[in-house]
């Protein structure tokens, strides 16, 4: 396995790597715009966003997911999702992932 990434990432064929490389990582990284005050009081709303694979929906969700935990654990709560909307069906576009939710108190039973 190492020998073929040595060979993979030969001078001779750094240009190509590179990018092979760049792509990749770019594919797995999902961005939000951030949380927002949502339309009615105590929701939220973040969007996250991917580019770049045919599983980027999922790396949209789980960016905004992530934003809507760590906000609501910055005050000691938990989030309770009010709802979900996606955007983008190709590979290669832009998909989002919206998420609306408040933050309920840890004790508060899940459903």
């Amino acid at each position: 396995m190492f020998e073929f990434l040595r060979s993979f990432f030969s001078l001779r064929r750094a240009p190509v790597a590179f990018a092979f490389a760049s792509s990749v990582l770019l594919a797995a990284c999902g961005t939000t715009n951030g949380v927002t005050a949502g339309a009615q009081p105590d929701t939220y709303t973040v969007t996250g966003k991917a580019t770049g694979t045919r599983m980027s929906w999922v790396t949209a969700r789980n960016a905004a997911m992530d934003a809507a935990n760590d906000y609501c654990k910055q005050r000691s709560q938990r989030v309770a999702v009010r709802s979900e909307a996606t955007r983008g069906v190709r590979s290669l576009e832009e998909q989002t992932s919206t998420v609306s939710f408040s933050c309920v108190s840890e004790n508060d039973a899940r459903g």
